[in-house]
């Protein structure tokens, strides 16, 4: 009985796109399964399902302002991120297995270019894209510090995937965060501090200037480039960043 929900939303898919692609919905639309355990991926990767093409690309301007709206985010996370938000963290942690072995996620863990801090509300997980974008950011980082005559620096990653649950819990408990719906949902965004970096040589945490700057021009770059997109949260004292590629 429990997948019935989730079977008529298969159904309705289905019927609503000749080519089998996800039907586009309103940015506003709160993407979440209303259950609490949904099928494993593997019970349902043979329907012909795929992820939409993201029409939206063209449409970014290239941009040194760090100010991507959240909507924007959510766009672009909900037609190249997974299908489905999770409402509940036991349905993520149920499924989170069956997610890495199909490909669709991949965790992340420490490594030279970033540290994984502790999450109380989310998973360390990511899509492949957002992995790699990731790394990415933390290779330029450091080719920039090298540039700068600066040394080596790991950033640190404060928050990834969330479910519906995780995020109304850090609602409560941070107002700044949002109350809505958030790309978070998706594995295709994760956080990043600019204050606080791991400097590799001697295993020591700064919060050097100098390496926040370095830290910004290297995210101005990216998304001029559109890498991604990038909001500035100077509350939170982190980049808040969504893979679009």
């Amino acid at each position: 009985m429990r997948y019935i929900p989730f079977l008529f939303l298969l159904l309705l898919i289905s019927c609503n796109s000749k080519d089998n692609k996800i039907e586009r919905k309103p940015i506003e639309e709160i993407h979440v399964i209303n259950c609490d355990t949904i099928p494993l991926y593997e019970e349902y990767r043979g329907k012909g399902i795929t992820a939409a093409t993201c029409e939206y690309f063209e449409s970014i301007e290239p941009t040194t302002k760090l100010k991507d709206k959240n909507t924007t985010h959510l766009l672009f996370a909900q037609r190249i991120g997974l299908e489905y938000g999770y409402k509940k963290d036991k349905a993520f942690l149920e499924a989170k297995d069956s997610l890495v072995r199909n490909g669709l996620l991949v965790p992340i863990e420490d490594c030279q270019y970033y540290k994984v801090k502790e999450m109380e509300h989310s998973f360390p997980y990511l899509t492949p894209e957002a992995a790699s974008l990731l790394e990415e950011i933390g290779i330029r980082f450091n080719d920039n510090l090298k540039a700068n005559r600066q040394k080596e620096h790991a950033i640190f990653v404060t928050s990834a995937l969330r479910t519906d649950e995780s995020q109304r819990k850090l609602f409560r408990r941070n107002k700044n965060a949002t109350r809505s719906t958030t790309s978070h949902l998706y594995g295709t965004t994760f956080d990043i501090s600019y204050v606080e970096f791991f400097r590799n040589e001697d295993e020591t945490i700064t919060q050097y200037k100098t390496t926040k700057d370095i830290l910004v021009q290297t995210m101005r770059e990216m998304r001029t480039e559109k890498c991604c997109l990038v909001m500035h949260e100077y509350k939170q004292h982190c980049f808040h960043i969504t893979v679009i590629q």
